[in-house]
């Protein structure tokens, strides 16, 4: 039942990412709206609501404050038993700050470490119980850096 169950997972969160990039997708139009309250005027936008929700996704994944949520290239897929996907980054910083960042905030989320390369382009790779998480660090040059976190089941 697991490995079914682990294959469908697989299999529509595949096609869920396929489906992103074929382009074209329709996007909501920002919406402006007034706090009757405090008169603070806010803009929503779907992407907002989308990086929130990856934030919401894994909780226990630290997003460093250097880099930003690439929504294009993130994905999100949630069934009743859990929550896998992709979770993009672009921003500033070298890869061996982020090596880092990574090695010490993962075990502090309660993350294991399984196992780590430190390179020009450097992974780690966490478990916790059911799950599984695979982080690709590279250069882009200029000081700036790429991040791909995979998060999948164990």
């Amino acid at each position: 039942m697991m490995r079914l169950e682990r294959t469908t997972l697989l299999a529509c969160l595949s096609a869920f990412a396929l489906a992103g990039c074929v382009g074209g997708a329709y996007k909501k139009p920002d919406v402006t709206r007034m706090d009757s309250e405090t008169g603070e005027v806010r803009t929503y936008t779907e992407a907002k609501n989308f990086e929130s929700g990856i934030v919401q996704a894994f909780p226990d994944i630290p997003i460093p404050a250097s880099h930003k949520i690439d929504l294009e290239r993130s994905v999100i897929f949630t069934s009743p038993s859990q929550t896998v996907g992709k979770i993009a980054l672009n921003g500033s910083g070298d890869v061996d700050s982020l090596y880092r960042f990574f090695n010490m905030n993962m075990e502090t989320n309660g993350w294991s470490k399984v196992n780590a390369f430190q390179s020009a382009t450097s992974s780690l790779y966490y478990a916790k119980p059911g799950r599984f998480v695979a982080i690709i660090i590279e250069s882009t040059g200029k000081a700036g850096s790429r991040v791909t976190i995979n998060v999948g089941p164990e």
